[in-house]
């Protein structure tokens, strides 16, 4: 019988996690951001805050990880602490909008991305979000490793464009700064905090993803001593980029040119260098959405295996092809369904609308410390430090970024709801079926 291989080493992980996390986020969300907090002191202070709370959430998923070294994640960990229904929840949301609705999305912007240099019809650009979807998952069926090394590849590229920005940026006798013609309202006293508080909710987002190699567990050599060291390592790379890159934006336009931007980096390399920048700036957007994409498609199939395996989801994602040892039919499952809400378009609505629910099950999957904690024979081979501060203080931003988002999308999030009741339904209803 097929099984799944541990062939991930200690690089490929960490990249994974890096490109689980770098998107297409930092390219636009500085501008949210700046327009909440229209001043570099502040809009420093919020990337920062952020890059702490990724680390909590790192070093405690880090934990979960070296005590469940396996396929599913915090698939795994919902389970073990709060039983089946929101596992389930978890996973049926996954393939329902969030990940794949990501995909769709991300698929769609890079074939937006493609007609700058290629004119493309709507149509033609749909048909390109398609061909990158299909052969994502066609790469993703033959081996893990294949899939990890593209990966690592397309991750170095991405952040050796992004070094170079920054290394460039800081270096440049050029800047952009606009001359301010308009008087603007910049935050006093308590309004501060309450527009960190609405900064910190675009920041947590670009933050998010580097939990993907937590789904691949079960396929990382000696995962219990290695995934912690990537998470670490990654979410640390993150900050970096993260913060030179916002140094940059503010000095090449400035807080409130940061805000008026609606193509931050392009319009940064072109206040810099020029038009020929911005056009190599594009490119390099394009390869970070095709490596994150990668990875989506590559982690999340392996949630979906772990449910079946639970006999919780269709009992087919179990079978493992013999001989890449994939979870192939997984795989084909969010490929197609992907395909299917590239098709429909307009999926805007139900992506905002899982926002609150995402991170629902994130901050479920970092509580699942306590219970897991309590009931364990003995210590694990890795431990967060600083526990119980540390993982109550990621749970505690991700319940702050589930209001957040419930208060920006309120009707939006009546749809996440509408689907998180529908699973609820389903899960019931083939529980009963099978007997329970």
């Amino acid at each position: 019988m097929a099984t799944l291989r541990r062939e991930i080493g200690l690089l490929d992980a960490t990249m994974i996690v890096v490109s689980g996390v770098i998107g297409g986020g930092i390219f636009f969300t500085p501008s949210t951001v700046a327009g909440y907090l229209p001043q570099a002191g502040w809009i420093i202070a919020v990337w920062v805050a952020g890059a702490f709370i990724a680390f909590a959430g790192a070093l405690t998923f880090a934990e979960l990880a070296s005590r469940y070294p396996e396929a599913g994640g915090h698939y795994v960990y919902i389970r073990e602490a709060f039983g089946g229904l929101w596992a389930f929840l978890y996973g049926w949301m996954l393939l329902l909008i969030i990940a794949t609705g990501a995909l769709a999305s991300l698929a769609l912007a890079f074939a937006g991305y493609l007609s700058a240099f290629v004119p493309l019809s709507p149509v033609q650009q749909k048909l390109v979000a398609v061909a990158i979807i299909a052969g994502l998952s066609a790469l993703n069926l033959f081996g893990v490793k294949p899939g990890a090394k593209t990966t690592t590849i397309l991750t170095v590229i991405k952040v050796g464009a992004f070094v170079s920005l920054i290394v460039l940026g800081l270096a440049s006798a050029n800047t952009g700064v606009p001359q301010e013609v308009v008087l603007r309202e910049i935050p006093t006293g308590s309004a501060v905090a309450i527009a960190f508080g609405a900064a910190l909710v675009p920041v947590l987002f670009s933050y998010g993803g580097w939990q993907q190699v937590n789904f691949l567990a079960g396929e990382v050599k000696s995962a219990e001593r290695r995934l912690p060291i990537a998470l670490a390592l990654g979410v640390a790379v993150v900050a970096v980029v993260y913060l030179g890159a916002n140094f940059v934006y503010l000095r090449a336009l400035g807080p409130f040119g940061m805000a008026d931007s609606s193509a931050l980096a392009s319009d940064t390399a072109r206040a810099l260098y020029g038009q020929a920048a911005a056009r190599v700036v594009t490119v390099v957007i394009a390869i970070s959405i095709l490596a994150f994409s990668n990875v989506v498609v590559m982690a999340t199939p392996r949630v979906f295996y772990a449910l079946a395996q639970d006999g919780a989801f269709l009992k087919s994602l179990t079978e493992l092809h013999p001989r890449y040892h994939t979870p192939a039919k997984a795989i084909l499952l969010q490929g197609v369904w992907t395909i299917v809400l590239i098709v429909i378009g307009e999926i805007g609505l139900l992506v905002n609308g899982v926002v609150f629910a995402d991170w629902i099950f994130f901050g479920l999957g970092a509580a699942s410390i306590f219970a897991i904690r309590r009931r364990a024979a003995g210590p694990a081979p890795y431990e967060v430090p600083g526990y119980p501060i540390v993982p109550a203080f990621f749970v505690l931003a991700a319940i702050a970024a589930v209001a957040s988002a419930i208060s920006q999308y309120p009707k939006e999030s009546l749809v996440g709801v509408a689907m998180l009741a529908g699973g609820s339904v389903l899960y019931f209803m083939t529980r009963s079926g099978r007997g329970e």
